[in-house]
């Protein structure tokens, strides 16, 4: 299939490759926010690639991304062993010295998913063009019950008191319903941030639920890190099916995401390294899958669809949905490759925290500086109100997730008729 390929557009893929681990090697940066920039570059762009490698720029750098930022949610923000029954298990993973397990372990799950994900992104092809008036009308009742899994899928603290899982769930609701609030007064205004090509008020709002408390983990820093065992662990086939289905699920409807997916997949998980396995999956399944969705529909589910729709659109032939499926397997076992070998180099470079400390406070000041340069003042005043909702789900113990309400509630008024 690369044979024979333009060199210009060889480059494009590339490029979407090194965008993809940039984006992915900083916390909370998501694929979204380069696509964001891409469009903001255009022009720019335009004097070197033509649109179909733009649009490759696009695609590439959200399948890369996919594998690459499991690196940072894994090595930054390790608390102290202490407060263990709380932590991510893949952090748990470090504490062991276990590290590049994890990440081998996410890595190939991705690789996984993605071979998972083709036949499905046949069949959303074949089928979805006629069927998708049916996901329409019921898109309501599918926020409604994310909503409810979200609140329903909180556990009590271990040794806590019977009601403790209620307070928690109350949490839970509580965070769905405050970034909503944000979420829906961010979209209202969105035109203060509208200040140049490439701006929205996803970039505020996603930074502040999502990086600013992982980089601040990051900042906190103080643990002892052992040394990291750099072993593979390869995943078992049964721990990816149910992220990529999850990913496959979630990619039909707006206001809902692969973080949605992931929280769907890992709800009934036990071993550390399944949960590693579903969530991997889950991501680089729904990032696949809103493309096909996007192919056979016309609608958009992600920054990274809806930049490559900007860009060409979203009509094509079967012969170019074939070259840009083998296109993306290039680039899956690429970004398989390249993860593993991050991952052995941040392996090594974890064990000093004063480094991670420091790489932490850089990449905050980063999200300020970049959340002001494409939003402006009105995004920075979002930035700090998802930013304190974001550490508040810290401070309460209730999964980040639930942040998402910021588009869940503003997408299911609008559905509803109310806004």
């Amino acid at each position: 299939m690369l044979e024979g390929m333009p060199e210009s557009m060889l480059e494009a893929i590339l490029i979407g490759v090194c965008l993809g681990i940039i984006s992915g090697l900083i916390p909370g940066i998501h694929n979204n926010t380069f696509s964001a920039l891409i469009l903001a570059y255009l022009p720019l762009l335009f004097e070197f690639f033509s649109p179909e490698e733009v649009a490759l720029i696009i695609f590439t750098n959200a399948i890369t991304h996919t594998f690459i930022d499991i690196l940072p949610s894994i090595f930054i923000g390790v608390p102290n062993e202490d407060t263990a029954l709380s932590i991510l298990p893949s952090h748990e993973m470090v504490l062991e010295g276990r590290g590049f397990q994890a990440v081998s372990i996410s890595a190939f799950s991705s690789m996984f998913s993605f071979l998972v994900s083709l036949p499905v992104f046949l069949l959303f092809n074949l089928f979805l063009s006629s069927n998708w008036k049916f996901l329409y009308e019921i898109t309501p009742f599918f926020l409604i019950l994310v909503i409810f899994f979200l609140v329903f899928s909180e556990k009590g603290d271990i040794y806590a008191a019977s009601l403790n899982i209620w307070l928690k769930r109350a949490y839970s609701l509580f965070i769905i319903v405050l970034s909503g609030i944000i979420g829906y007064f961010a979209f209202k205004y969105s035109f203060y941030v509208e200040i140049r090509v490439g701006s929205s008020v996803f970039i505020p709002m996603m930074l502040g639920f999502f990086a600013v408390p992982v980089v601040y983990a990051g900042m906190q820093n103080r643990s002892e890190i052992p040394e990291q065992r750099v072993t593979l662990n390869v995943p078992k086939v049964r721990h990816v099916l149910p992220g990529s289905f999850s990913g496959a699920l979630v990619s039909l409807f707006p206001g809902v995401s692969s973080g949605i997916a992931a929280a769907i997949s890992t709800a009934r998980l036990k071993s550390r390294e399944a949960y590693i396995s579903a969530i991997s999956a889950a991501n680089t399944s729904n990032v696949m899958l809103c493309f096909s969705v996007l192919f056979s529909t016309g609608f958009t589910r992600s920054g990274a669809a809806n930049a490559f729709k900007y860009v060409i659109g979203s009509h094509f032939n079967n012969n170019e949905i074939m070259n840009l499926i083998f296109i993306g397997l290039f680039v899956a076992v690429l970004s398989l490759c390249i993860t593993l070998l991050l991952g052995a180099l941040f392996s090594k470079f974890v064990v000093k925290t004063e480094r991670v400390s420091r790489l932490s406070l850089a990449i905050l000041v980063f999200v300020f500086l970049y959340s002001f340069y494409m939003t402006g003042v009105f995004g920075i005043l979002i930035l700090l109100a998802s930013s304190f909702t974001g550490l508040l789900t810290v401070k309460l113990n209730v999964k980040r997730v639930a942040c998402m309400g910021c588009i869940i509630l503003p997408v299911l008024l609008y559905r509803l008729g109310y806004v």
